[in-house]
């Protein structure tokens, strides 16, 4: 019987990691280096550069119905060169073609964000969750670090690419376009669809272990887990739901607002390119440093709990980064709000799986994409049109703080989703 050695799933997931880094990672925190530098060559306002990340955010959520659709229908390994393939074109047309705004738009925003979509975290998710059962939060936890670490190192190797090139903003793109080009044949390699596929089952179990392991995961009751069946209209009738959902939208705004708009704000604060970067990856992999921590203690403590918490800290780091003082202020917002946003972002993917099991959760989390994206989308877009009209980012900073502390508060009060409570209050009403 295949034993844990021999077990496919782990190959899959370093293969995924790999993918996530370099095809999701890049982009989404890479982009805000390279496109500063490009914004100052082709005088762009702080509007225009809004607006293009604004669009790059909302293409990484919108499109996730379609693109669970396309892996149901023609597989993880599929999707996911597919969508390497559509970034590393768009980089290599970012790196060619591009002079003005609205080819930012189609060719980074639309095309790069639909391809990081397409072969990043959904299907990464997804193909992981078949693989992966008494392990599955160490495995989706393991998947997660790679967008961040891939960030971490984006920050710092393309400011020093282009420093390299001359201050030549094109080669951050040209770099792209190759890490993507090499996740694209990773994915034609290594992907496999199902355990099952090459006889073996979740975890690298034996078939007895296999079948014991429901059984055995019903008595876990560290937290809140339903063991009941979902549908997403049953999940759209829980308040929880909604809390889930107004809880996410400060850091959901906040932190995309700071990837578009930070680096800019830092170098207007007078701290030099080099040392904004430097920040840059100190935030990024504090945020490793925070879903790290969360998957320690995610079976042990209730992660709206520790979500309520960390949304204190993220508001507390977002207004640092308002007026650092000296280097010691740029490292201390990026330690907090990286952190804070590693452990928010973590419970709110795991808080819908606890509350909502396997059938519901699915939905649920594209609900949660679309929401996240939109409120991303929108708070940097009013973020580049209120410095252009005040010159300062402080009137959004203040509000995504006041919502994450609102969160918190919404966060440690609530109850979780039960199901049958519900059922047992309809019936105690019907009977009334």
């Amino acid at each position: 019987m295949t034993r844990q050695s021999s077990f496919y799933g782990w190959k899959l997931l370093a293969a995924y990691w790999i993918i996530l880094f370099a095809n999701f990672g890049f982009p989404l925190y890479g982009a805000n280096i390279v496109n500063t530098d490009m914004a100052e060559a082709l005088h762009w306002d702080r509007t225009q550069l809004g607006l293009a990340y604004s669009i790059f955010q909302l293409m990484i959520g919108l499109p996730a119905p379609l693109i669970s659709i396309l892996i149901a229908r023609r597989g993880a390994r599929f999707t996911t060169s597919i969508g390497c393939a559509i970034v590393a074109a768009g980089a290599l047309l970012m790196s060619s073609v591009v002079h003005t705004a609205w080819q930012t738009c189609i060719f980074f925003s639309v095309m790069m964000g639909l391809g990081a979509m397409t072969g990043g975290i959904l299907v990464g998710q997804t193909a992981v969750n078949r693989w992966f059962n008494r392990y599955k939060g160490l495995a989706i936890t393991i998947v997660h670090t790679g967008i961040t670490f891939g960030g971490f190192v984006a920050a710092r190797l393309l400011d020093k690419v282009i420093r390299a090139s001359g201050g030549n903003w094109r080669a951050g793109w040209w770099l792209m376009a190759a890490l993507s080009a090499v996740s694209a044949v990773l994915a034609v390699l290594f992907v496999r669809e199902r355990p099952s596929d090459l006889g073996q089952f979740p975890d690298g179990a034996t078939a007895e272990e296999a079948a014991s392991f429901a059984a055995r995961a019903e008595s876990r009751d560290r937290v809140h887990k339903t063991s009941e069946e979902w549908t997403f209209a049953d999940a759209l009738r829980t308040p929880a739901l909604w809390l889930i959902v107004f809880s996410a939208l400060g850091f959901s705004a906040g932190y995309p607002l700071f990837l578009a708009h930070g680096n800019a704000h830092l170098r207007d604060l007078g701290y030099t390119p080099a040392q904004a970067a430097s920040s840059f990856s100190i935030l990024v992999l504090s945020s490793l440093i925070g879903t790290l921590l969360f998957a320690a203690i995610s079976d042990l403590i209730e992660p709206r709990i520790v979500w309520g918490i960390a949304s204190v800290f993220f508001a507390g780091g977002l207004l640092l980064a308002l007026h650092p003082t000296g280097d010691a202020g740029l490292y201390l917002y990026a330690v907090l709000m990286g952190s804070s946003y590693g452990i928010c972002f973590s419970a709110m993917m795991v808080l819908p799986a606890n509350y909502y099991g396997a059938k519901g959760y699915p939905p649920v989390i594209a609900l949660m994409m679309v929401t996240g994206v939109t409120a991303a989308a929108v708070g940097s877009t009013l973020a580049g049109m209120v410095f252009d009209r005040l010159h300062t980012y402080s009137p959004l900073f203040y509000a995504v703080a006041a919502l994450s502390i609102l969160a918190a508060i919404v966060l440690l009060l609530m109850k979780p989703a039960r199901k049958a409570a519900r059922g047992e209050a309809i019936a105690a009403a019907e009977s009334a």
